[in-house]
């Protein structure tokens, strides 16, 4: 108690609006002692105090001795000089929290927000996509978190003026950087490989250590993972990530398929690229679907606005075997991993995301089955 007590003593907004408080209440008693007349009557010294403070001036009262007239000039500069430091202190409150924004050291409280943790040439384009998907249905806020310089973030924040960017400045890897991200109210948070605080080795690590971190925090929070390396898919992996998405996978199906067969990586392109018209998108199923078959909701999607039924995805929310391991490889661990392996099971690799591609026009819709189309 008398540490708060101490405490609000010290601000000085307490200070200045105690100020400006007992000015009023001794400013009205003693224009009481100093005039006679309607200004002294019930409340209405403190009213004129106020009044006279504030420079408002209605001129309804106003004292009429030479005395009084003194006091009322004293009034006037102490309520100048107090009012205006009010506003400075309310000015510099504003001000501090902008700066503190703006150098990401401020704990934000956003909800169903997406957090993008370390920073590489990438993330650029990764921004941009997710910018070209928001635009088009629900906006989100994104908060980015790395050590970026003040005015490279400035930069991101100018280029997508019409996206809700924050910032925090720190080490992804640290819980106290990440709580100011509120990353356990987040929607989805993704990692990528950092390289703006000057590392050149050991990406990966920073990765899986802050997924560690994010999933101590909260089991339930959905991370993406962004690995360089495949010979760390196991440790990412077990590290509880949700999705991974290793560098070279994509590239080097692609760099494939224009040696082999030209024609198909553009089409891709077209698919995956979230600027054309022709992207896959994710829809939700109609409740009346669910239970007939793939051919049905192909003409439905169809007939609707034109579009192609391609495929279908679950969102898996059970427990996986690989969850089930320690985090730290045992004997026990190496010799469960090796029999799954042998027995077929994948363990590491596996996506919680299961999709089906073109399935048999009979097959029949099921709950918590998703569409994927081309528009």
């Amino acid at each position: 108690m008398r540490l708060w007590l101490k405490t609000l003593i010290n601000n000085r907004f307490f200070q200045v609006s105690a100020g400006i408080f007992f000015t009023m209440i001794i400013g009205g008693y003693i224009i009481q002692m100093l005039e006679t007349g309607d200004i002294t009557e019930g409340d209405t010294p403190f009213w004129w105090a106020i009044v006279t403070m504030t420079t408002v001036g209605y001129g309804d009262y106003s004292p009429s001795s030479p005395l009084g007239r003194l006091f009322a000039i004293v009034i006037m500069f102490i309520g100048i000089s107090l009012v205006s430091m009010l506003t400075a202190s309310i000015s510099s409150i504003f001000v501090a929290q902008n700066i503190r924004e703006g150098k990401g050291l401020k704990k934000l409280n956003l909800t169903d927000h997406i957090v993008l943790c370390g920073w590489n040439p990438s993330a650029m384009r990764i921004i941009e996509s997710i910018y070209d998907r928001m635009i088009k249905g629900s906006i989100k806020e994104l908060i980015l978190v790395n050590e970026l310089e003040e005015k490279d973030v400035a930069q991101v924040k100018s280029k997508f003026p019409n996206m809700p960017i924050n910032f925090v400045a720190g080490d992804f890897t640290h819980e106290e950087v990440l709580l100011k991200a509120n990353v356990a109210k987040a929607n989805t948070v993704v990692i990528i490989p950092n390289l703006s605080g000057g590392e050149t080795e050991q990406h990966d690590d920073k990765t899986v250590f802050a997924t560690l971190t994010i999933k101590n925090m909260d089991s339930t929070i959905r991370v993406i993972a962004y690995i360089n390396n495949r010979e760390n898919l196991t440790h990412i992996k077990r590290a509880n990530a949700d999705e991974v998405v290793v560098v070279d996978d994509l590239s080097s199906h692609i760099l494939a398929s224009h040696i082999m067969d030209p024609g198909i990586p553009q089409l891709t392109n077209q698919l995956i690229n979230s600027g054309s018209n022709y992207h896959f998108e994710r829809k939700d199923i109609p409740l009346e679907y669910i239970g007939k078959s793939f051919d049905d909701l192909f003409i439905h999607f169809r007939s609707i606005d034109g579009s192609i039924l391609i495929g279908l995805f679950m969102e898996d929310e059970n427990l996986g075997i690989g969850e089930i391991l320690s985090t730290d490889t045992s004997a026990l661990d190496e010799f469960i991993e090796r029999k799954l392996k042998e027995g077929g099971i994948p363990l590491h690799d596996q996506s919680r995301v299961h999709v089906s591609v073109n399935p048999d026009k009979n097959y029949v819709l099921k709950d918590g089955e998703h569409a994927i189309v081309i528009p």
